[in-house]
């Protein structure tokens, strides 16, 4: 018999349902299958705890109508015992067909058990090893765009690109990249060819393309573009691009904290940059001091629609910059596109290893999430109020207040009385109409209402990298326990630990 996939099969019946007019016509924005994500069981084995392991069983739903007068029936995940025996099963017939979800919320929780079922049969696969062939440690690993391809540096001072096809890596081509260890390397977005760009100890970047005329592993496939050497000569410590559809952006900071952002002089060619900023972030440390800087792009197209609503430009760049031991956010102004301090976050108690800005412009306000040596991941969330709103109901105006002043304890100070209604809608519509002149004389600088919303410390040591996922609420992280740790964000806003592995055990 032929072999089936019994989550495709899963997918595809949910497929052929959404196809259906009077299915589509009754979908909102507000609830969209993403929403089930926050509303399903906390663990994947509660989808049917007698078959958390045994994932070779096909499912399939076993969903009643809802009988008059009493509650919905939750959809139930129950083994296809017909595929077990060898009969027909395609997707399209039984048993499946006969269990589809007859409504919105049924289809939220068959999406998301096929999500689950997939994501545990993903882990128990653990991970595919390979040997990369380099000759010292690896500092920096990036995929591209679509995952298809993966590009790794190393201190022996090369670059090599790989290939994924049917569930393995192929090695593409190994070229020198610097003449020092290379400590950092990202791809460049899918729009503007197969271009990486690379950073090392020698104190210079790097920009390589693609040459598909070239034979795979000459050691020629990849060209150098561009090279830019460091401005302060202190090497530098980290990069990152931003791309909206054909523009792109590079963001360079070094070990002294001399953060540059560059645009090509025409966005069609990479051959020449020109600078946007250039400034120092905070005061230069010594040469005995331990130094940590990370920079990190806002990558979706248009900003957190709320911040847009508060003044800032569409096409406002938005950086995250890991300073020592506090993150600064930096987003750019409409009147000179000067980038300007938005915001700070603090907190950390040691240096900010790494920082990540998850996606989710509609989710009405931004979050961001650090990495520190003191062994702790802080998840923030930066809320912009709205000046209109602010001032029609007497409150203080965003865009004059800073971080600090809007996160202060509302509590009066001992000694003195608090101030009356009156007095105190008349000071909110002062410092309103102040925010407008401010926003006036420059426009499009917003300010952000800071919140700490989870401190994780279930890792065992200093936490050296983390990112999002592709929809913001998925983040992983790794340190020096060698645990990799997935956390989920919960229908509260809570953060919670979702899955472990552990890397240094993996053969």
């Amino acid at each position: 018999m032929e072999n089936v996939d019994p989550i495709q099969s899963s997918l595809n019946a949910v497929t052929k349902r959404l196809q259906k007019p009077h299915f589509l016509k009754n979908i909102s924005a507000s609830r969209l299958p993403s929403q089930a994500t926050s509303e399903g069981p906390a663990s994947p084995t509660e989808l049917h705890p007698a078959r958390s392991r045994n994932l070779a069983a096909p499912l399939s739903f076993d969903v009643n109508p809802k009988p008059a007068g009493s509650q919905r029936r939750r959809p139930v995940f129950t083994p296809a015992t017909s595929v077990l025996t060898g009969d027909h099963y395609d997707g399209l017939g039984q048993p499946l067909l006969g269990g589809l979800p007859r409504s919105l919320d049924e289809l939220e929780s068959f999406f998301l058990c096929c999500c689950r079922a997939w994501t545990r049969m993903a882990a128990e696969r653990g991970f595919q090893t390979f040997s990369h062939g380099h000759q010292d440690l690896v500092l920096a690993v990036d995929f591209n765009f679509y995952g298809t391809r993966m590009v790794t540096a190393s201190s022996d001072h090369r670059l090599k690109v790989w290939d994924r096809k049917d569930d393995t890596w192929s090695l593409v081509d190994t070229w020198k990249g610097h003449d020092a260890e290379i400590v950092d390397v990202k791809w460049n977005g899918p729009f503007m060819g197969e271009v990486l760009g690379s950073i090392g100890e020698d104190g210079r970047f790097n920009l390589w393309e693609e040459d598909p005329t070239e034979p795979p592993n000459s050691g020629l496939r990849f060209k150098r573009i561009y090279s830019l050497p460091s401005e302060t000569k202190v090497p530098f410590m980290s990069l990152d691009f931003k791309n909206i559809m054909h523009e792109t952006y590079l963001a360079l900071i070094t070990r002294d904290g001399y953060l540059s952002v560059y645009e090509p002089v025409d966005q069609d060619s990479f051959s020449e940059w020109k600078a946007m900023v250039e400034t120092y972030v905070c005061p230069t440390p010594s040469r005995q001091e331990e130094t940590s800087f990370r920079v990190c792009f806002h990558r979706e197209k248009l900003p957190c629609w709320k911040a847009i609503m508060a003044g800032l430009d569409r096409k406002a760049l938005s950086l995250a910059v890991a300073a020592m031991d506090v993150v600064k956010i930096y987003r750019q102004d409409t009147k000179d596109r000067r980038f300007y301090e938005a915001v700070e976050l603090k907190g950390a108690r040691d240096l900010v290893r790494d920082v990540a800005w998850a996606n989710g412009s509609m989710r009405g306000f931004d979050v961001v999430a650090t990495a520190s040596k003191d062994g702790a991941i802080r998840i923030y969330e930066l809320h912009t109020p709205q000046p209109a709103q602010a001032a029609e109901a007497g409150e203080s105006a965003p865009g004059s207040s800073s971080a600090s002043e809007a996160t202060v304890s509302p509590r009066v100070r001992a000694g003195k009385s608090a101030p009356s209604g009156i007095g105190a809608g008349l000071a909110g519509a002062s410092r309103a109409k102040e925010g407008a002149q401010e926003n006036e004389k420059n426009p499009g600088r917003i300010k952000h209402v800071v919140k700490l919303v989870a401190e994780l410390t279930k890792h065992h040591g200093a936490v050296w990298r983390l990112s999002f996922s592709q929809m913001g609420d998925l983040l992983v992280s790794t340190g020096d326990d060698g645990t990799i740790k997935t956390w989920k964000r919960a229908v509260n806003n809570q953060w919670l630990e979702y899955a472990e592995i552990d890397a240094s055990q993996e053969q």
